[in-house]
């Protein structure tokens, strides 16, 4: 059983596809996980379209419609002792 106390942060990602390729991986080797979901929100205070191409300080900004599939932040979690493992399997 994963909780607090044993496990430790082996992924972090904001791409769904990913976050599924992971799970996978971990359970195709018996590997138990546990997966904190987050929604996380937009700095840009839920605008999906900027007009502009650049930001106050010149710098370009590309922000598009597709901003609302990286508002879920996703953490994997596995027990301590098999973190090792887990990193090597998902780095593949």
């Amino acid at each position: 059983m994963i909780n607090v106390f044993n496990r430790k942060e082996v992924c972090i990602t904001y791409d769904m596809a990913e976050q599924a390729r992971v799970r996978d991986i971990l359970k195709q080797n018996n590997i138990e996980y546990d997966l904190d979901t987050k929604r996380i929100e937009s700095p840009l205070g839920g605008q999906s379209l900027i007009s502009s191409s650049t930001s106050p300080l010149g710098a370009q900004v590309s922000v598009n419609s597709d901003m609302s599939n990286r508002c879920l932040e996703h953490k994997v979690y596995v027990k301590k002792s098999d973190y090792e493992l887990a990193k090597k399997l998902i780095e593949k």
